[in-house]
């Protein structure tokens, strides 16, 4: 007759129970790595993070940028940017220019990249036509309320100004 001790050992030294906990330990970590190679492959293969087309060329063209920032502050013109709804997303697109002393700038080239954050699919570009008095505006119909990122290229001459807004066309 083997004399058992309470948990579970026999007076010869054998375990009879506990011996699957090492493989607990390793079902585990098993479990975290297959998990991780399937997060990494979906990462990988879905968006490369680039948001930026040519993105190599622009970066060594940074300095430029900042040179036509700077030149853009110095002129001092006053755009504002606006939206009159007519019916859910539909609506008039309105810009006021003005030049540093505060004369409206009339005759420029105004247009608006309407890009949405969420589905790129959904972009636009929308020219503007001047009405006068540095007044310009369009009318557009929107596939989308909620938020959208402007982008005015405004071209007078040799200047050009480009200004980051952002719109909330609500339903």
């Amino acid at each position: 007759m083997t004399d058992r001790l309470p948990d579970g050992m026999s007076t010869t030294g054998e375990h009879r129970r506990g011996r699957w906990y090492p493989w607990l330990f390793v079902g585990f970590f098993a479990v975290v790595f297959a998990v991780n190679a399937i997060m990494i492959g979906i990462a990988l293969s879905t968006w490369t993070g680039l948001e930026t087309r040519d993105h190599y060329r622009k970066g060594l063209a940074y300095n430029d940028v900042i040179d036509r920032q700077a030149a853009q502050q110095a002129r001092g013109w006053q755009v504002s940017l606006g939206w009159t709804a007519l019916e859910a997303t539909r609506g008039e697109l309105k810009v006021t220019l003005q030049d540093g002393s505060g004369n409206p700038i009339n005759g420029a080239g105004v247009v608006v990249e309407l890009r949405r954050p969420t589905d790129a699919g959904l972009d636009r570009l929308v020219p503007l036509v001047a009405r006068g008095d540095g007044f310009y505006a369009a009318r557009e119909t929107l596939p989308a309320a909620g938020n959208w990122n402007a982008r005015l290229v405004i071209r007078n001459g040799d200047d050009t100004h480009i200004q980051m807004e952002r719109l909330w066309i609500a339903e």
